[in-house]
Formats: structure tokens, sequence, C-alpha cells
């Protein structure tokens, strides 16, 4: 038995030190970033509206496939472009997958930060490739806030309003959400509570406000590039 205290001792040692190399070794999480670097960074950004997805799928999350977008507003681009092909691979937060609504409702918008791929298609920024975008009851678009990943400076914050928001994409359904999922989600993204099973989003940014965070060196200017 006598002998068996250094050996396991030894192990434990070792283990240790193995956990903590590990950690080492594992990549940290990318730094929140603001608008601006995040246009910066990306060879196109621009309000999209989700068309059609085609992934493939295991246990219900994607790991492959396409996404195509239609887009709204064009921000950021090398050429006039009214569609775009976001291709993706793998799994994780990293990655830029679309939701699609049904087809009897709206698809939903977004503000999309992209890289150019092979073949004329895109994949999404590393960092986050999408904002959340919907419509005012007074027929505005806003990104909602906050956004996960993005930060904004101090002086930005004043940029986020109080907005009533219209539409499903402004709803999210808690109705089988534990009460502690609930309130965090509540705090988190200061929703309000619509009464029947839903959480609604009440604070964002106008996108016409948004546009002047991107940077003036991250806008396409040329109204032939814009194709307009």
């Amino acid at each position: 038995m006598n002998k068996l205290i250094p050996f396991l001792f030894v192990l434990l040692a070792t283990s240790s030190t193995l956990t903590l190399a590990d950690e080492d070794d594992a990549e940290p999480a990318p730094p929140d970033l603001h608008p601006e670097a995040l246009a910066s960074e990306s060879d196109l950004v621009a309000l999209i509206q989700v068309d059609r997805t085609d992934y493939e799928r295991r246990r219900g999350a994607p790991v492959a496939g396409t996404g195509w977008l239609q887009v709204l507003l064009p921000y950021k681009v090398q050429r006039p472009i009214d569609r775009i092909r976001v291709v993706e691979e793998g799994f994780g937060e990293d990655r830029c997958y679309f939701d699609d609504a049904p087809l009897w409702e709206e698809q939903p918008r977004y503000l999309v930060f992209l890289t150019a791929a092979e073949k004329g298609n895109f994949q999404g920024h590393r960092s986050t490739c999408k904002l959340h975008v919907l419509v005012t009851d007074d027929n505005r678009y806003a990104v909602r806030w906050p956004q996960d990943k993005l930060h904004l400076d101090e002086g930005d914050e004043a940029l986020v309003q109080e907005l009533d928001f219209v539409g499903p994409d402004s709803f999210i359904d808690v109705s089988e959400m534990t009460s502690i999922r609930r309130n965090d989600l509540q705090q988190q993204y200061r929703l309000e509570d619509a009464g029947d099973g839903r959480y609604r989003y009440t604070r964002g940014i106008p996108l016409e406000d948004f546009r002047t965070l991107l940077g003036a060196d991250n806008l396409t200017l040329d109204r032939q590039q814009l194709g307009r």
C-alpha cells in the first residue's frame, strides 16, 4: 500500500499538468469587435433578407451547406450584386448559418459581414457574420441591441433607442424555457413580456445611425459599384 502512494501522487501531478497544458493550448475566444473593425475586416457588408437555405444537419444543427441571400441595401461591395451565396462547413459559433422562416412567414433580415471565397461565394466573418435587423412600427430598419460579440464605444451608446418592433422576428418564444433562462434573456436583451409565452425586443439602433458606426472608409460610395 505504501508503495502505491508515491505512484498515485505522480499520476495525479501528471494529470494536473496535462490539464493545464490543454488549457494553455486552447485558442482564446476572439475579442468583441466594434462595428467599424468588423466592416474593415469584411469584403462585403449589406442588409439582406434570407431567401432560402440548404444545410446538412446533425442533431438538428447545421454542419455544412449554402444560404442564399437577397441584397436589400449594399454598403460595402466590389461590384453590383443582388444575390449572395454563403457557403459554410463545420460546426461552431464562428460559422455563418442562417435561420429561415416557414414559407408563409416573412423571412428574417440581417446586416451581414462576409469574406470572399471561391467561385464567387462568400463565408462569414469569423467573429460574427450577421446582426439581426428588425422593422419598427414606423417602417424603419433597426439593428436590435445588444448583439453578441459586438461592442460600442462609450460615445456610441447614445445611438441606442427604445423602439417598437413589429413582425414575427420581434419576439422570442420562451414558453418552454426555464424561469432562470427566461430571466437571463430578459436582463441581457432588455426584453418585454408580451404575456403570451413570448418576449419582445425593445432596444435597437436605427440602421441609418448604425451605418455611421461602420466608418466612412469602409463604405462603397461609387454609385456604379453599388449598381445605382
